[in-house]
């Protein structure tokens, strides 16, 4: 299976009804080289939640597919946007998803989980003819933010799944480049995902 193919089904599978407001501020983050200037803070209706995602300058940002799509240029967002499957050389995209308490415990995620459990589960739905293979699951603390990884590539894309458990949600972030430039962004990926806040909607 195409590596686009797995994170279009995996994000599709956790999609929530968001709509959003924003705001420039400067989010730098301590542990990481990578300066996040740029924020977006996405409300989430349904659970009574709201998500905060930082991002590079020059990034542009979508959330009306359901899902937060990130991505370096207007030709990626495209591809975050799954109306494309062609990875323009350079390109670096990146969706995150919220999944709150209540939908974890269907998906199998036990209350308490850590980042790595949650991969864990979601591992189990990246198995089988098909699938890509995917590495162990390692960690990687930004900001006390501990963060499960796991890579996996095909001939045309490398993608990075991440899990990440917040005192009220879990997030899900799926950040893919071109397969011959596996590793380029994942200072960047690590980033986003640590600074995002999901806190109890007003």
């Amino acid at each position: 299976m195409k590596i686009h193919k797995l994170i279009l089904l995996m994000a599709l599978s956790m999609m929530a009804l968001f709509s959003a407001a924003c705001d420039d501020v400067a989010t730098p983050i301590d542990d990481n080289t990578i300066q996040l200037t740029q924020t977006e803070t996405i409300q989430i209706d349904e659970f009574g939640l709201s998500v905060s995602v930082s991002y590079p300058s020059g990034w542009f940002i979508n959330n009306e597919s359901g899902a937060i799509m990130l991505a370096n240029s207007e030709e990626a967002l495209a591809i975050s946007d799954f109306s494309s499957s062609e990875f323009p050389t350079g390109s670096a995209v990146m969706t995150i998803t919220v999944i709150p308490p209540e939908m974890g415990g269907v998906m199998g995620i036990e209350e308490g989980a850590s980042s790595v459990d949650i991969l864990t589960v979601f591992t189990q739905f990246m198995s089988g003819d098909g699938m890509p293979a995917f590495s162990d699951i390692e960690e990687v603390t930004i900001n006390d933010a501990t963060i499960a990884h796991t890579t996996g590539s095909d001939e045309d894309v490398s993608a990075t799944i991440y899990a990440l458990a917040t005192e009220s949600s879990y997030l899900m972030g799926f950040g893919a480049t071109r397969a011959d430039e596996a590793g380029s962004e994942s200072d960047t990926f690590e980033a986003i995902i640590a600074s995002t806040v999901v806190n109890a909607g007003e």
